[in-house]
């Protein structure tokens, strides 16, 4: 209703408007014509009175209905014959059709100059809101600051009240908004928690949504994640114009630019922080590591000539044993952090030769066969040769960490199969299964099995406790060659977990890398 009574006020004021300005024409050309005038002079009056509604006036038909009514006025009241219509001559039609499309023209220029004025002038205000806008954002460091600085924006050029609600990173709402009511803000506002707001996942065509309540204006980033959206009252848009709404929608682009950066500082600055604590926690290990392995040496020096010496039937042969077992374990767990902490090194880089992939197998192999004498090991290679562009060094340090933990977690009566084969889904890559006849995996296990530190308890009797560090090696190993490894429960029917990696086979014209690892 209020907006209907402002848009009829504003038509009779214009009609009151041209209205005055003809009826000030008919007088003042009266007047003239009793002084003895001319009629061209007289013209002129009525000319104006067209020229005047269409300044004061918007839009073309105030203009029109001008020119039409001082066209029939000069005709009536000053050609002749005055005061009728009956007695026409065609110099009299000639006369009013000129006159008329006269009229028609200068008050189609005359309003067409006030239009390109106003927009003029919109366009430099709106210039002027938005450089204050963004001179205000330029500083900010925090969401919330800039949320704010908006806000008294928006209040400030529309003279209202309105409010910012946050998204997350999985695009939904926070559970309170900022609020800009009664010229003061108001922090912590609880959200609607029964609307879901999945109509922002669309961008709406008008730049806005409307409701019963307010006007929205959903804020996106550059890929079309929403992150914010700013409401204002519906009373204030009734009596906003559509450049307003277009200033509007400039707006929230605007601050959709500033959000983003903000957002993706913040995320830097948390990466940059993840990044010095991951470097310095392996800096640490590296010192560590290095320190430790000289003592360790002479620990397990020491101990061998002991037991050299000593009866091994004796108690404190089996002290001096023990005492080698368990800096041996020792010694490995410092050899392995140093080869997680050198394979996690950003400077890291592989020595890539042309191998016989199973020629690095067969060697690993070899290695566990006297490692573990009494396990049984069965290969299954293929006619096929399949050549890999490699370090030999690792990939064969992969092959003994994943035999190495089966004959952890199966029956040393059981074998442990190795077997190479091509990849049924991608024949450019080929894959090296090393499956056990243990326990398997638990759901949980398969989920955690890679990450730093986790072991599982199910190992048989008599192995050495784990360390939870020879399966991330493994990974960290791979991914430096390009390939993968997954674990998985046995798929032929017999319990016992599988080992898969997957490397490509090597390509003539890709060359090998020759970078030595720093």
């Amino acid at each position: 209703m209020n907006n209907l009574s402002r848009n009829t006020r504003s038509v009779l004021r214009q009609t009151l408007l041209m209205l005055a300005s003809n009826a000030s024409a008919i007088l003042i050309g009266q007047i003239l014509e009793r002084f003895g005038a001319p009629p061209n002079t007289t013209v002129c009056v009525y000319l104006l009175a067209v020229v005047v509604t269409a300044s004061v006036t918007e839009g073309y038909a105030y203009g029109i209905i001008s020119a039409l009514i001082s066209t029939l006025a000069y005709n009536y009241f000053i050609m002749v014959p005055i005061y009728n219509f009956t007695d026409l001559n065609p110099y009299f039609t000639l006369t009013f059709a000129l006159m008329l499309v006269m009229s028609m023209l200068i008050s189609s220029v005359t309003s067409k100059v006030r239009e390109g004025e106003l927009l003029a002038q919109h366009r430099e205000e709106e210039t002027n809101v938005l450089y204050r806008l963004t001179k205000g954002l330029a500083g900010v460091t925090s969401m919330q600051a800039a949320i704010e600085i908006t806000l008294l924006h928006i209040g400030e050029v529309f003279q209202t009240d309105c409010r910012i609600l946050e998204f997350d990173e999985d695009e939904k709402p926070l559970t309170t908004f900022i609020l800009y009511e009664n010229s003061s803000i108001h922090r912590q506002v609880p959200t609607n928690q029964n609307r879901d707001f999945s109509e922002y996942k669309v961008r709406p065509e008008e730049g806005y949504y409307c409701n019963d309540q307010q006007y929205e204006w959903p804020v996106y980033s550059q890929d079309g994640k929403i992150l914010a959206a700013i409401a204002i009252p519906v009373e204030t848009c009734r009596r906003m114009s559509s450049l307003d709404f277009k200033l509007m929608n400039t707006t929230a682009e605007s601050c959709g630019i500033t959000f983003e950066k903000l957002l993706l500082a913040k995320k830097q600055e948390k990466n940059k922080q993840e990044v010095s604590q991951e470097r310095y926690r392996t800096n640490l290990l590296r010192s560590i590591s290095h320190d430790l392995r000289t003592p360790l040496a002479g620990i397990s020096g020491t101990s061998e000539v002991l037991m050299e010496q000593l009866d091994p039937d004796s108690e404190a042969y089996e002290l001096a044993s023990n005492i080698r077992k368990e800096t041996e374990w020792l010694f490995n767990l410092v050899q392995n952090v140093l080869s997680l902490t050198r394979l996690q090194n950003e400077g890291f880089s592989i020595r890539e030769e042309i191998n016989v992939l199973e020629d690095v197998v067969d060697s690993a192999i070899k290695t566990m066969e006297i490692r573990l004498p009494k396990r049984e090991f069965v290969t299954i290679y293929p006619d096929d040769v399949f050549v890999v562009s490699v370090d030999p060094s690792l990939i064969k340090q992969v092959i003994i960490n994943l035999v190495d933990n089966a004959s952890k977690y199966s029956d040393q009566s059981t074998p442990i199969e190795v077997e190479i084969r091509l990849n049924e889904q991608d024949p450019s890559c080929v894959e090296v299964h090393v499956l056990d006849h243990g326990v398997g995996f638990t759901q949980a296990s398969l989920d955690k099995i890679f990450k730093m530190f986790y072991t599982t308890k199910a190992k048989t009797e008599g192995a050495m406790r784990g360390y939870g560090l020879g399966l991330p090696i493994c990974d960290s190993i791979m991914k430096a060659h390009r390939g993968t490894i997954t674990a998985r429960n046995r798929a032929d029917g017999d319990h016992g977990a599988e080992f898969i990696i997957r490397l490509p086979l090597h390509d003539p014209d890709v060359p090998p890398a020759d970078e030595s690892a720093t």
